[in-house]
């Protein structure tokens, strides 16, 4: 498994070679300033949809600004395993784009990008009281055939930053669930249902815990992980997401 680990950081750094970072624009390939925020051209960051108002204080979806409390209907009616989340961006087709980019087109190099708009989005937040961050997992047949799990990566280049340990073991997704973006809010809590699992509970007993993923769809996934490691110990989760959906109340 050490092997493994180096390998792939050579492979990361070679990767870092052939694309080197703030030359072109993730989104529409212009040439930009290697000052770029983000290796985003100003245009294209213009056109995201960065989420800066405001949110549900427990999921961190968007709210109308007409909505009178801090807290969506979905979160009152439902119990989250997680004290709170936080997403950088609505879910639409730019930031779609950039997931797919690093999902399914293996452009790895996007991961650190998004690790640095997650990491930007924590410290508005101010979540930073965490032990340990733990990437959502993949079922390890996933993972061979996608080669890698962004929400790892995106993990590895957080932790580079904020210094902290970044446990790839301790949660293992033990069931190889069906795709969920064609399933209802109901069939993803089912299709999830058992499926994660704490196999090394020292690493999260009595520890506050920072969740990554790229997408919060319903929460279904974050939340079946937050519950499992609450479960063995864990004394507070804490999620980030790179883009989330939007609310309307």
């Amino acid at each position: 498994m050490e092997y493994i680990k180096i390998l792939r950081e050579y492979i990361d750094t070679f990767l870092d070679f052939i694309y080197p970072r703030n030359i072109y624009c993730i989104l529409c390939k212009s040439p930009i300033d290697r000052e770029e925020e983000y290796s985003i051209c100003e245009e294209c960051k213009d056109k995201l949809k960065f989420i800066w108002e405001k949110t549900c204080d427990k999921c961190g979806k968007p709210l109308d600004e007409l909505y009178l409390i801090d807290r969506c209907p979905e979160c009152i009616d439902n119990p989250n395993y997680y004290t709170k989340a936080v997403s950088c961006l609505e879910y639409d087709d730019l930031s779609k784009e950039i997931i797919y980019n690093l999902k399914y087109y293996k452009k790895r190099y996007i991961a650190y990008h998004v690790a640095e708009i997650i990491y930007d989005k924590l410290i508005e937040s101010d979540i930073c009281s965490f032990d340990t961050i733990i990437p959502v997992p993949l079922h390890k047949a996933k993972q061979r055939e996608r080669s890698f799990n962004q929400a790892s990566l995106i993990s590895k280049y957080i932790g580079q930053r904020v210094n902290a340990d970044v446990d790839n073991r301790s949660l293992i997704r033990n069931r190889n669930t069906i795709t969920q973006n064609q399933l209802t809010k109901e069939e993803r809590k089912e299709n999830l249902k058992g499926a994660f699992e704490v196999v090394n509970n020292a690493n999260i007993k009595d520890r506050n815990i920072l969740l990554i993923d790229d997408i919060y769809t319903t929460g279904a996934t974050v939340n079946q992980c937050g519950k499992v490691l609450l479960e063995n110990g864990a004394l507070k989760i804490y999620v980030a997401t790179f883009a989330t959906g939007r609310n309307y109340y």
